[in-house]
């Protein structure tokens, strides 16, 4: 099993986890981030019926608070809220578990998750769609964090940053593919959306079965649970033999570290003075992924479409067309990752992402107020462009970077509590803008986008100060430089080979 393929990096063992990480884990996270969105109207008339009595037209005109709007806004904060506990759970699961069978435990929620959601329209009962939403929110949350932490844990130093950025192709692709199960000749009918639901119960499912043979993280075996023989038969079984002896050296040197300090508890992320550089990236690179205004740019990209004369029937292919652009850009990001590097495509497809913001601010306005209707449609064309290079920029460097950050910058000791401060971090702030977008956009229109543009230029700013290369760097030397935070702007990033490093002693 252990036998090299033809990438001599890469090991059966290796690509078999990796997929099914992918596949069972991250798609689904996509899977079901996206497909309530094209079968919103039905979901409204399936809440309104069972719930209001009345059908949708009726509701909206007759209801002044409980509108059907409102229920399909708390089926989503249903799961982001559960998403929200799902990754403040996700380092206590990692770290009692294993990074392995804490996915395993996490795929029953997503099964249970869709098998609920599957019948709440045959048998007339909204409820199962809450609950099972939320058991769906909770399973993203977990493998949010956990899924990113098992792939970059058992990837080579070499193929860290291609494989890491697996997990965000793969959560594309799961958002691409509920877009079209959801198109109007598939599942988005009065009756059928519940099974494209239920639908994301299957990889979990499949994912269920075969993860057991696959091997668990080596790093958590060996660091955090002290079995040396069962660490490094997985590590062969995942790697190529001739970096074992080196690796395992590093980590004997960094659970030596581990070993003579008291055992680590949460609070020590905001106490421990060398966590407090890591912990601050680990947070504000979520604030910076999530308050970019991606959800505030889909969700005004049907309304430009419309504006630029687009038939509302094709609309739909319009959305699966901008999810394909969003897969094609990330799997460029997974081939430039590692030639590039995370600082590279952290910061400057963020610039193409701020100018788009600037643009569409504009373009909106124009959209909005030009009264000839060759004009405005004009305007809506070109919005729709500067929507798709935003998508781009979005999707090359804070869709796949920041997950894979967070798992480089932190030891093996802090990295799943970090995990899920980070991921819940992200999720609070998914929920922030949930609530808060609609009211901006009342309140401010086609200058929504302003507010997004202010934070994505004061994030930047920081991370072009002192944000440092992770690159073919080992978690070690990653975790020196940022236990004394110093401008990197403008210098060299270093590239430390573990090999020829001291060992870093933290300090409380």
């Amino acid at each position: 099993m252990g036998k090299s393929t033809k990438n001599k990096n890469i090991t059966k063992s290796l690509a078999l986890s990796v997929f099914m990480t992918c596949f069972g884990s991250s798609f689904v996270i996509g899977y079901n981030l996206g497909v309530l969105n094209l079968p919103a109207d039905h979901v409204k008339d399936f809440l309104s019926r069972t719930i209001l009595g009345k059908n949708v037209s009726e509701a909206e005109k007759t209801s002044t608070l409980v509108t059907p709007s409102f229920l399909y806004a708390q089926v989503s904060t249903a799961f982001v809220v559960a998403g929200a506990i799902g990754a403040f759970c996700c380092g206590l699961i990692a770290d009692k578990l294993g990074r392995r069978n804490g996915l395993l435990l996490n795929h029953l929620f997503a099964i249970l998750g869709g098998v609920l959601c599957g019948p709440c329209v045959r048998l007339g009962q909204p409820a199962l769609l809450f609950v099972g939403r939320f058991l769906n929110g909770f399973n993203c949350g977990v493998s949010i964090g956990i899924a990113s932490m098992h792939l970059t844990e058992i990837a080579p130093i070499s193929l860290r940053g291609g494989i890491g950025s697996l997990h965000q192709l793969a959560l594309t692709i799961g958002i691409c593919v509920a877009y079209l199960a959801t198109l109007t000749f598939a599942f988005n009918t009065p009756d059928l959306w519940p099974i494209a639901v239920a639908v994301g119960s299957i990889p979990p499912f499949i994912s269920l079965i075969v993860l057991p043979f696959c091997p668990e993280s080596p790093r958590f075996l060996f660091i955090k649970k002290g079995k040396v023989a069962e660490a490094r038969k997985a590590f062969t079984r995942l790697n190529c033999k001739d970096d074992i002896d080196a690796i395992f050296d590093e980590m004997t040197e960094e659970m030596r570290v581990a070993k003579s300090l008291p055992p680590f508890k949460f609070t020590k992320l905001f106490t421990q003075k060398d966590l407090r550089m890591p912990v601050l990236i680990a947070c504000l690179i979520q604030v910076f992924q999530q308050l970019s205004g991606i959800n505030a740019v889909i969700s005004y990209s049907s309304t430009m479409l419309k504006t630029a004369g687009i038939p509302d029937q094709y609309i739909q292919f319009c959305v699966v067309a901008v999810g394909a652009i969003n897969v094609f850009m990330t799997v460029i990001s997974v081939f430039l990752i590692e030639r590039a590097g995370r600082r590279t495509l952290l910061l400057w497809p963020s610039v193409l992402l701020a100018f788009s913001l600037l643009c569409l601010t504009i373009t909106v306005n124009l959209a909005n107020s030009l009264k000839d209707p060759s004009a405005a449609r004009a305007a809506g064309i070109v919005s729709a462009v500067f929507i798709i290079l935003y998508i781009c920029g979005f999707a090359l460097g804070l869709g796949p970077v920041p997950g894979l950050i967070v798992s480089e910058i932190f030891r093996q000791e802090p990295r799943a509590a970090a995990y899920s401060l980070s991921q819940g971090i992200n999720w609070l702030c998914n929920l922030l803008v949930l609530f808060s977008y609609p009211s901006i956009n009342d309140a401010i229109g086609g200058y929504s986008f302003i507010p997004f543009l202010i934070i994505v230029v004061a994030c930047w700013i920081f991370f072009f100060l002192y944000m440092t290369e992770t690159k073919n760097r080992t978690c070690d030397s990653i975790a020196r430089d940022l236990a004394r935070p110093k401008i990197v702007a403008c210098s060299r990033p270093s590239r430390l080979q573990h090999k020829n490093e001291e060992p870093f002693e933290s300090s409380d």
